[in-house]
């Protein structure tokens, strides 16, 4: 336990991360609102009203509808998709990259809105735009539409979570995972992208063999199953040698997905498809059913009915000895219907905290309550704060040196 606890406290990653929370604190809460609000007509300029929004995408179109609901009409779209030029998306013209600089690189900001952007920024940066903003600073200028949203949120609402930051430092395993926790913060507070390190490879998200041993007899619990890719995943890195697999998915256009895949892989013996939502709660839940890896718990109009349940309540024939939850901000509904589950048989689990700002730290925090056996983790496997992931892996499963 000693050795655990000197590892725990590695000292240089907690200075940093300490002298962050200090300069945070530091800045009046009125500041940190004022200069939220301003940032992204500070990176547009003159041009805040003149947009062009790069990336015709889902992030594209949700950023389109939510500046028409400000009252802003951008521009024009434009894409690296030479299949979307001279096309209309959702009533907007998608250009070419070439048309639209030459048009406006010298009377527009252009908003970056696909995620891991960065080679988007530089392309525009090269082609000799004035004014290139990622979608973050936009969506802090119109937060009453766009906050919380995408795993972005004000950074002044960090100062009344401090205690909760400093309470998850404490707890990670390593000092790559100190890192990812204060680069993180200095991201989500002043939009410092030279602040991140390069993300973790994104082949491996959800199952780091660098850091836990695998069993030849695992059972595996794919929470947010989607069409089956994380499955695929899974046997991949397992080389095929696992016991059996429980694929939750309760949107019904994925479940046919999910079941032609589990069949094209030859996993039918060894895969069970449960039409579930992972909660809390069982029974009735309101979802929003898109056919897509966004479908998610939702009170919104046209939204479906289908069956929640929680973990500790499932009748497991086989018990579970790794669960990863991708579930679109429910995670921690989730972990709280598992409780008795995690305590009893200490799965490793692989907890997405990208959804929502505040899961980065909540979510180690919480798995750390519910039982100290774990031995805690927090990786990036893409750019910005995308496929951020909480490891919690028993003693008896970390990766032997």
């Amino acid at each position: 336990m000693k050795e655990d606890h000197v590892m725990l406290m590695a000292p240089e990653r907690s200075e940093q991360l300490e002298t962050a929370l200090r300069n945070i604190e530091n800045e009046a809460i009125d500041t940190a609102r004022i200069r939220e609000a301003g940032k992204f007509d500070e990176l547009a300029g003159p041009f805040s009203d003149s947009l062009v929004l790069f990336g015709a995408g889902p992030l594209g179109r949700n950023t389109l509808a939510g500046l028409r609901r400000a009252g802003v009409e951008p521009l024009t779209f434009t894409d690296n998709n030479p299949r979307l030029w001279g096309k209309d998306v959702d009533g907007l013209e998608v250009l070419s990259p070439d048309e639209v600089c030459s048009r406006y690189r010298d009377s527009a900001c252009f908003v970056v809105t696909i995620y891991q952007g960065s080679d988007v920024r530089r392309q525009l940066t090269a082609r000799g735009c004035k004014r290139v903003a990622p979608f973050p600073a936009l969506f802090w200028k119109y937060s009453q539409i766009f906050i919380p949203t995408n795993g972005i949120d004000l950074p002044h609402r960090i100062h009344s979570v401090t205690a909760e930051i400093r309470r998850c430092d404490s707890i990670l395993h390593d000092q790559a995972s100190r890192r990812e926790l204060c680069e993180q913060l200095i991201w989500r507070y002043w939009l410092d992208y030279d602040a991140l390190s390069a993300p973790f490879d994104g082949k491996h998200t959800y199952f780091p063999l660098d850091l836990l041993t695998p069993l030849t007899e695992e059972v595996f619990v794919d929470c947010g199953s989607f069409d089956g890719d994380s499955l695929d995943s899974f046997a991949t890195h397992w080389d095929r040698k696992f016991r059996h697999a429980f694929a939750f998915e309760a949107d019904p256009a994925n479940r046919t997905a999910l079941a032609s895949h589990i069949e094209a892989m030859g996993l039918a013996e060894r895969a069970t498809i449960m039409p579930y939502v992972v909660g809390n709660l069982n029974g009735p839940v309101s979802f929003a059913c898109s056919g897509s890896a966004g479908s998610h718990v939702s009170s919104t109009a046209g939204a479906s009915i289908v069956e929640a349940r929680r973990l500790d309540d499932v009748e497991w024939p086989l018990p579970p000895t790794f669960i990863k939850m991708d579930i679109e901000s429910a995670e921690p509904e989730a972990l709280l219907g598992a409780q008795q589950l995690l305590q009893r048989h200490h799965p490793i689990l692989a907890i997405c905290t990208y959804h929502r700002s505040e899961h980065l730290w909540q979510i180690p925090n919480l798995i750390h309550s519910i039982s100290s056996e774990y031995r805690i983790f927090l990786r990036r496997c893409a750019e910005e704060c995308w496929e951020g992931v909480c490891y919690a892996i028993p003693l008896s499963r970390l990766k032997k040196a």
